[in-house]
């Protein structure tokens, strides 16, 4: 199943970061992989975040905040100066917006490189921040986009109308990524210029929720320039230019990044740092022991043993929140045995859930049975799987194996099993699944890397795999990864589950700027993909984004127009306001 093929064919990844700020193949151990209102930028649903200090299994959707991250003020002035190094998790294969693959990681450097045209604030509502407004028509068809003058690329190009359009034709264009966004804008018309500032964008239907797309890697736009010349020397890829406070000066993939300080930056407010350098380490306890040793001023992680270590080094900034990314396994519907919905439910009744939590996450994640976290409003209580019910699974496997005996051998299924690697936290994963799916079957693992297994899922290559994404602040840009029209032979719908009555649920929710009809039409999906046993829910992603005691100011993040920004989502968090104290 290893097919060798084009780095080209892997920027099917830009979805993961675009659609879902996901990290294909990921876990939760090492890298896995509206009316007027709208227009201001005060649409959306009111936030829903928590500022519970979550301890890791009594409320979802938490953020704790603990250890140093004063502001500047008379006593501590904030000062200037200084590179801050940060160690991440999986590099991407390049930086262009309009072809490249972006996970976390990427998204983090892209973010100080490019920023986007919208952003979530501290409340989880969207804001302006590249546009000055969003116009919707009576029927949500048609938005008239106004952006923010005296705006220059870093390299020198203006940032105007054409200069988006541009960019988001190209995305568009793409034979890959369009597979994305096509679905959402009208085929025919998708963008209007209006003059240098404004255009006008046409959905393929009545969308309320459209600005928020534009808060994830469809909103990074690149000098036209460089995109054109980046056609011409695929080396460009690894050199972007944007407009936002940092610029890029040197990128050696998979070692190491370095930015710099936009001294023309667009808004009238410092830019402390002189530069940011970005490494890339897969293994978590490695990068959090060059945190620790001071070899990097900031790092992210996402599993238990460096949750449990950090909350023990209380001079550390140390963010945690758990109301993004959820962890699983996904099943292949379009291919044997998985297409046979008994096969699914099996593979879920054998799933040692408390054995995992206990040995695994150790208490640090809360179990999920669908996307979002307990403290979520889009939360959907009392759905359940019905794991740890190994006795649920034995007549479902004989039933199948006496129907279609070719899938298996001795009784029991034969299988695939891929996640990525190398990765402890995943080996261990694996080796408990296993323990308790030998009841009832065959399995074969496949351990590859990150990239080459996400390829692998989106061409439908494999049987069980395990992932990580669903991580939007709104669902609705999680609606594709679910859509009956996102099935092709290179699939963004990873699972191949298809049902258009859940379709129609979602389009008639994509429509409405009613938050309660929303929220209650979200129950109905969820329900319907919990029934479908297409994901083996694991639980929900606990994040956390650690600085060293000198780091100052990562949660004082603004808008443009002064609103505070959430602080960190997915392993994400904004650059500009922060400084070193030393």
């Amino acid at each position: 199943m290893n097919n060798p093929l084009s780095k080209r064919m892997l920027a099917v990844l830009l979805t993961l970061a675009m659609i879902a700020g996901a990290c294909g193949g990921g876990s939760d151990g090492d890298d896995a992989s509206t009316t007027d209102d709208v227009a201001d930028g005060t649409g959306g649903d009111d936030g829903s975040g928590s500022d519970d200090g979550g301890d890791g299994g009594d409320d979802g959707g938490s953020t704790d905040s603990s250890g140093t991250d004063s502001g500047g003020d008379a006593a501590d002035p904030a000062r200037f100066g200084g590179t801050l190094r940060v160690g991440f998790e999986a590099d991407p294969s390049g930086l262009n917006p309009t072809i490249s693959a972006m996970a976390p990681g990427a998204i983090l450097m892209s973010t100080a490189i490019f920023e986007t045209l919208t952003v979530w604030d501290e409340n989880d509502t969207w804001q302006n921040n590249l546009t000055e407004s969003w116009t919707p028509n009576a029927d949500f068809t048609v938005w008239e986009v106004k952006l923010r003058e005296g705006i220059t690329f870093h390299d020198g190009e203006p940032f105007n109308t054409d200069a988006v359009l541009h960019s988001l034709s190209a995305q568009l264009t793409d034979p890959l990524i369009g597979l994305a966004l096509r679905p959402v804008f009208n085929e025919s018309l998708p963008f209007e210029k209006i003059d240098e500032f404004s255009f006008i964008i046409n959905t393929s239907e009545p969308n309320a929720q459209l600005p928020t797309y534009f808060t994830t890697q469809l909103g990074f736009v690149g000098s036209t320039k460089w995109i054109e010349e980046a056609k011409l020397d695929p080396a460009l890829h690894q050199l972007p230019v944007g407009v936002g406070p940092f610029k890029i000066e040197s990128r050696v993939q998979d070692s190491m990044t370095r930015v710099v300080r936009n001294d023309d930056w667009w808004r009238d407010e410092p830019i402390y740092l002189d530069a940011i350098e970005f490494f890339p380490l897969q293994q978590e306890s490695t990068r959090y022991d060059q945190l620790l040793s001071g070899d990097f001023d900031m790092a992210h992680a996402t599993d238990a043993d460096n949750i449990f270590r950090m909350r023990d080094e209380p001079d550390f900034l140390n963010i945690e929140d758990d109301d993004g990314e959820e962890f699983l396994i996904m099943f292949n519907a379009q291919k044997a045995p998985f297409d046979d919905i008994r096969v699914r439910q099996a593979a879920t009744h054998l799933f040692p859930r408390q054995e995992y939590e206990d040995f695994i996450q150790r208490g640090t994640t809360i179990p999920a049975n669908s996307m979002f976290a307990p403290g979520s409003k889009w939360h959907a209580a009392g759905l359940d799987q019905q794991v740890d019910s190994p006795e649920l699974a034995a007549p479902l496997i004989a039933a199948y194996c006496a129907d279609v005996p070719e899938s298996c051998t001795d009784g029991k299924v034969n299988i695939e099993f891929q996640h990525n690697g190398p990765s402890i936290s995943l080996d261990n994963t694996f080796t408990l699944i296993k323990a308790s799916w030998d009841a009832g079957f065959n399995i074969t693992l496949q351990v590859i890397p990150q990239d080459v297994h996400v390829n692998e899922v989106a061409f439908g290559l494999f049987d069980a795999a395990t992932w990580r994404y669903h991580g939007q602040i709104d669902p609705e840009v999680e609606t594709l990864f679910f859509s009956c029209s996102t099935i092709t032979a290179i699939s963004i719908n990873f699972a191949r589950n298809c049902n258009e009555e859940r379709d129609a649920l979602m389009s008639q929710q994509r429509g409405s700027t009613d938050e309660a009809e929303r929220i209650a039409l979200w129950q109905e999906i969820q329900a319907d993909i919990n029934d479908s046993r297409h994901y083996l829910w694991i639980n929900h992603t606990r994040w956390i984004v650690s600085g060293s005691e000198n780091v100052r100011d990562v949660c004082a993040g603004t808008t443009p127009d002064g609103q505070t920004l959430r602080c960190t989502h997915n392993g994400k968090w904004y650059t500009p306001q922060i400084w070193l104290e030393q």
